[in-house]
């Protein structure tokens, strides 16, 4: 028995895990087996397949057998970490996710990394300056920005620097035949400015309310009584109180990457996990669209074990919380 509150609280999260990812994996196969060995076959052979290759294709790939089955085959060799052979390229799954998977973090990890400093810096500066016309003016702007789909941020950044200007290709089709250093930093270019432009809007609101009520509390109002410089007051003692819901927000900002980048990855060619997603399903490639599927709800999971950990230490009241 495990007696040890930490311990007992890591293993609820692990447990917790553990039960959504096979939620995600029985959900996920479940969907795309609704689609017929018939049917599948048809649209990787052709309308020219007789019955019997039908038949035989089925068999091979043992899309004959029942649906649980299936499964449970497949959980067994995904376990040991074989994310098996896809029966629509006859190729490995690994072969065709990791490398997209790759892409993607590095896409994502880039739109965090500029968003984030530039969010905070926003909502500092208007939570010094709530009310005044330039707070009202960046709020309008993030409140239209944010409604924007990323679509269409990504066809009138297109527009502006590929079409218009010349400055950056229109698609990132260089990442697929790696070429020299300059080429692939252009390819992640527009996609990662798309990004930045759909989660500046809600991180910077998320840090103007946090700062907002941080600088009104006593504790604050009692440093800036103390003599304290207003750096050390809005820096040390507000944005460490504040930095719990912001947390959260890059946290929720990165599962929405998740989602968007689905877009973003497709309105730029960009070979990334999102694109292969798209093209897994409209072929009915299970195994793939599995290993996608639990690999960012794998993902998912660590993001938010990794939020709850930094808001406990910048909290210690959630500490407290989750230790019991």
């Amino acid at each position: 028995m495990i007696r040890s509150p930490r311990a007992r609280a890591i293993a609820r999260q692990l447990a917790g895990a553990i039960a959504t990812l096979l939620v995600i994996s029985i959900v996920v196969f479940g969907f795309m087996s609704l689609r017929t060995a018939n049917e599948i076959a048809h649209q990787k052979f052709g309308n020219q397949i007789t019955p019997e290759q039908v038949t035989a294709f089925a068999h091979s790939v043992g899309l004959d057998k029942p649906v649980w089955e299936r499964y449970g085959i497949w959980l067994g060799h995904f376990v040991r970490g074989d994310m098996g052979t896809s029966f629509v390229t006859n190729s490995a799954v690994s072969d065709n996710v990791i490398p997209r998977f790759e892409k993607t973090l590095i896409l994502a990890a880039l739109s965090i990394l500029v968003s984030f400093p530039i969010s905070v810096a926003i909502g500092v500066f208007q939570a010094r300056r709530v009310g005044s016309a330039t707070d009202l003016a960046l709020l309008m702007g993030s409140v239209i920005v944010a409604a924007l789909p990323e679509f269409v941020v990504g066809i009138v950044l297109l527009f502006l620097f590929a079409r218009e200007l010349g400055w950056l290709p229109t698609d990132s089709t260089a990442l697929v035949f790696p070429g020299s250093f300059k080429s692939e930093v252009e390819a992640y270019a527009l996609p990662a400015a798309t990004l930045v432009l759909a989660i500046v809007p809600y991180i910077a609101r998320i840090a103007r309310g946090s700062l907002r009520e941080a600088l009104a509390a006593p504790y604050t109002q009692a440093a800036v009584l103390r003599g304290l410089p207003r750096r050390t007051v809005v820096w040390d003692h507000a944005m460490r109180n504040a930095g719990v819901p912001l947390i959260n927000a890059v946290a929720v900002n990165i599962v929405y990457l998740l989602s968007g980048v689905i877009v973003v990855e497709n309105v730029f060619a960009f070979p990334g996990i999102g694109q292969g997603l798209v093209q897994a399903i409209q072929t009915t490639d299970v195994y793939n669209v599995l290993a996608i599927a639990m690999m960012m709800g794998t993902l998912f999971v660590i993001v938010s074990v990794a939020a709850d950990i930094i808001a406990a230490y910048l909290n210690p009241r959630l500490r407290a919380a989750v230790a019991r």
